[in-house]
């Protein structure tokens, strides 16, 4: 699934960036990088930015970027964010 899909509050793996290595590195340098979990913070009011936290750090990036990103939704024992 997309990182983009992720309902409010759901936290997904991060296991593929499909994107040009400018903006992988950009996405990398905010702590998205395979293995990641990263958790749906909130929506901006029409949708877009998205916010979301790894770890500690929270940071919104735009819905066409998320896109790019594939996740595995996590289950609820999974979840450590």
């Amino acid at each position: 699934m997309k990182l983009s899909e992720l309902g409010k509050g759901e936290s997904a793996k991060v296991i593929k960036i499909s994107t040009d290595i400018g903006m992988k590195k950009r996405l990398v340098d905010l702590g998205i990088n395979s293995g990641s979990i990263i958790k749906l913070e909130r929506n901006a009011p029409l949708g877009d930015p998205q916010e979301f936290r790894i770890n500690m750090n929270s940071f919104a990036i735009r819905k066409i970027d998320a896109e790019k990103i594939i996740v595995e939704k996590l289950l609820e024992e999974e979840k450590n964010v």
